[in-house]
């Protein structure tokens, strides 16, 4: 039997849209300090690129590095970091701990359809807390076999759910937004990789997708029916 890897953020349900929106509102507040509304995004990216590896992606920290990325700011033009400003900066970067729960177009009934006929596994990377509420908000949870939530995807957490799970490399396959978490590192573990884009993934998950003849790319989520039949209709004529 087949088995499809799959990521919850940005592959079934909109995510980075609403982080985007607030480090837009966050800039704009900063471009109406004086500061240029480029460089104080340019700014935040840094402080994530610094902190992610030690808090991880827990919401909270998103907000937290939005204020730090004001702070830096303040420093680096030697102005007084201003109280109302990190007050209205925290509350705009607290909005995404709340974003609605939207599904991608013809995600539930694909899922509905595979489960029929694959093993399907979530695999997710972020805070376990938020990312199990955003599973149970979603009503999705109940076509995955298991349920993966973990600090990053490498490709040592690959090569573990094929160990866990007694997974066959050649008929496993990771699906996701991701090349640099989703894509890239299953490749390197064995496993396929099925790269799904979406228009607004966050910059920081974007590289180059690694040159396999395992790596496919789809232009939406429902394509995967299409795509898994073809694998089985390959490995029943093979087996001919």
């Amino acid at each position: 039997m087949l088995t499809l890897i799959i990521d919850a953020d940005d592959t079934l349900w909109e995510n980075n849209i609403y982080y985007e929106a607030c480090v837009a509102e966050y800039a704009k507040v900063l471009g109406d300090e004086g500061y240029d509304p480029e460089e104080a995004e340019e700014m935040m990216e840094v402080v994530e690129k610094d902190r992610i590896p030690e808090v991880g992606y827990a919401p909270e920290e998103f907000a937290r590095s939005l204020v730090i990325s004001y702070e830096r700011l303040c420093e680096r033009d030697e102005r007084p970091v201003r109280d109302e400003v990190v007050e209205a900066i925290w509350a705009i970067g607290r909005k995404v701990m709340d974003y609605p729960m939207v599904l991608l177009d013809g995600v539930e009934a694909s899922l509905e359809a595979l489960q029929e006929r694959y093993r399907l596994i979530l695999l997710t990377k972020g805070d376990d807390r938020v990312q199990r509420e955003k599973l149970a908000r979603s009503g999705l949870e109940r076509y995955f076999e298991g349920v993966h939530v973990v600090w990053e995807k490498d490709a040592e957490v690959f090569r573990c759910l094929v160990a866990e799970y007694d997974l066959h490399p050649e008929r496993t396959w990771m699906v996701g937004n991701s090349p640099r978490s989703d894509v890239n590192p299953a490749v390197e573990a064995g496993i396929g990789g099925v790269y799904v884009p979406h228009p607004n993934t966050w910059q920081l998950e974007i590289e180059g997708l690694v040159p396999s003849e395992r790596v496919t790319v789809v232009e939406r989520f429902a394509d995967l029916l299409q795509l898994a039949a073809g694998w089985e209709d390959g490995r029943a004529a093979a087996a001919t």
